[in-house]
């Protein structure tokens, strides 16, 4: 079975096209939130496939970008090497092993180097949303400082 990506607009609607023939579905999903991300989707022309619906306010993109980490909510001067694996225009997700004590609501400073032709360097400060494991979900504090660099790199690369 063939599998869809859709994203969910502001009013909790989605589009998506049958992978088949192509015909445009535009359904209400307000009630799959929090719930099943997962649909199976049938087409007027008999085509069956999964739709896998993302509430993301933002696009994110996978990424494997080396930089750094500090912990500013606990004092530390001292940087530490991570790995971003996806990025976003409000926020990152990262991994480290050099960094033990960070928890959730802790503020980070965090320094990257986008893979684009002009490697743009990015330093921002932020907050811990989540924690799984090794890996960090983090929002931007300061969204307007550097919006430009990251949006051209999110949409054009």
């Amino acid at each position: 079975m063939k599998t869809v990506n859709a994203f969910v607009n502001k009013e909790k609607y989605t589009a998506y096209a049958c992978p088949h023939c192509q015909r445009i579905h535009r359904v209400p999903v307000a009630a799959q939130k929090g719930v099943n991300h997962k649909l199976v989707a049938h087409c007027k022309c008999l085509n069956r496939f999964e739709v896998i619906l993302n509430f993301r306010q933002f696009y994110r993109k996978e990424v494997d970008l080396a930089g750094e980490v500090k912990n500013v909510s606990t004092g530390s001067g001292n940087w530490h090497e991570m790995v971003v694996a996806d990025l976003s225009i409000n926020g990152l997700r990262f991994k480290t092993t050099g960094l033990k004590e960070i928890k959730i609501g802790h503020r980070l400073q965090v320094k990257f180097t986008l893979d684009d032709r002009q490697a743009h360097e990015i330093e921002k400060e932020a907050r811990v949303i989540n924690i799984s494991g090794d890996y960090y979900g983090c929002e931007f504090l300061n969204l307007a400082y550097q919006e430009e660099e990251l949006g051209n790199y999110l949409f054009t690369s």
